[in-house]
């Protein structure tokens, strides 16, 4: 009997439970990422590239041609001309060129490109994914900041109330500081929605609706890591793109021999001459006198010149920007390293003797409020700091081409 009950009750927490109280960890949300939409469609967009090029790389189909030729027009009959017949003909299109090799080569290469594409973007997204963790992380920290400041207001009060009515404060004191408890209550209540809105993207980035993201599984370790082997995925597509300009050009170089266009033909005829049939031969050039090709192999110098400036533009980005975001981490750990070490320690001392001395009546509430906001404003800081930390941190190894994840 006892057994059934414990089944029923487990059963009921089950169904009553919601469902965002089911986590996920860290490596499970990585896996999600790498299916998602933006990144499918992107490793497709890839593999027509590479089935486009082996379109526009082939010579052709062989087109098979069927004629009725010189038949009388009166009675249409085989066997009163000479010419008369029924032509069966077949053309292939023929290159004199490796060409269509370029032009395929190209492809794959820029097929290539699309799938570094899809990997960068795969990096983009994780290190997005990094940027909710690190601002969930700092609103964890707000929270705790504002409970513990609020559970402070809340002895102060109590405190107010009977050196008020010992006549050792002012009514205004007791009206402040419920204000100063109200506004902490707000701030608490806002960082409810903060946390509602970040879930909210949570969902788009790993499809994961009303679920969270189980805290101790996030290797926070992982920013503080540098590899040894970096895979920056944009200038591996980048240099795939000049690649396939470069067999473009070549294609564009070789377009100036035109392509022959092979026909053979056989005509079946009623014989009347005693001559037999027909066999003919034929051999089609275009002469290359117009402008297209000329424009056609300037457009490709233009387009590979182009990629080649993006690339060596990015490279010397990359490089400052690399520098910078070094001097920033620097920075902060700086300015951290004083905040924890010094600054906040003499803010939590201050608040402390204050407090104390508001107890025993010698310090005003005025000053009282001046030093739990000042407190409050130095761990706001430091928390920020935190977060502009990791954040430069994922930045730096999103940009040199280091992992994100393990």
């Amino acid at each position: 009997m006892n057994l059934v009950l414990s089944f029923r009750v487990a059963l009921f927490i089950f169904i009553a439970t919601p469902q965002y109280a089911f986590s996920f960890d860290f490596n499970e949300a990585i896996e999600n990422i790498k299916k998602h939409d933006i990144v499918i469609a992107l490793q497709n967009k890839s593999k027509a590239l590479i089935e486009e090029g082996k379109n526009k790389g082939s010579w052709g189909d062989p087109r098979l041609n069927l004629a009725a030729k010189n038949f009388p027009k009166n009675n249409l009959k085989d066997n009163e001309t000479p010419m008369t017949g029924i032509e069966f003909g077949i053309s292939q299109n023929v290159s004199l060129t490796t060409k269509y090799g370029n032009i395929k080569d190209a492809y794959a290469y820029l097929g290539k490109a699309k799938k570094h594409d899809s990997e960068a973007k795969t990096q983009e997204l994780i290190k997005t994914f990094w940027e909710i963790l690190i601002e969930n992380k700092r609103r964890d920290e707000e929270v705790t900041i504002f409970e513990e400041n609020l559970n402070w207001i809340k002895k102060i009060l109590k405190v107010s109330k009977r050196l008020y009515a010992n006549g050792k404060t002012s009514q205004q004191a007791l009206l402040d500081i419920q204000i100063r408890k109200s506004e902490l209550e707000a701030s608490l209540s806002n960082k409810k929605f903060e946390a509602k809105e970040q879930q909210e993207q949570l969902s788009y980035i790993l499809g994961y609706p009303n679920k969270s993201l189980s805290k101790e599984s996030i290797p926070w370790i992982i920013l503080e890591k540098k590899n040894k082997e970096q895979n920056d995925t944009k200038e591996l597509s980048l240099k795939s793109n000049i690649l396939a300009k470069s067999k473009i050009l070549a294609a564009k170089k070789l377009a100036f021999i035109p392509d022959l266009t092979l026909s053979v033909g056989f005509t079946k005829r009623a014989n009347i001459d005693k001559e037999g049939d027909f066999v003919s031969a034929m051999v089609t050039l275009p002469l290359p006198f117009s402008s297209k090709r000329y424009s056609d192999h300037s457009q490709a110098i233009f387009e590979k010149v182009s990629t080649e400036k993006q690339l060596k533009n990015y490279l010397r980005l990359k490089e400052s920007e690399s520098k910078r975001l070094n001097h920033q981490i620097e920075r902060l750990k700086i300015e951290l390293k004083i905040l924890n070490e010094r600054t906040i320690k003499f803010a939590e001392n201050s608040r402390q003797i204050t407090s104390k001395s508001y107890a025993l009546g010698d310090s005003t509430y005025i000053e009282l409020l001046q030093s739990e906001l000042k407190l409050q404003k130095l761990l706001i800081k430091r928390s920020n700091l935190n977060a502009m930390l990791l954040k430069t941190q994922a930045n730096y190894k999103y940009l040199i081409g280091d992992k994100l994840y393990e």
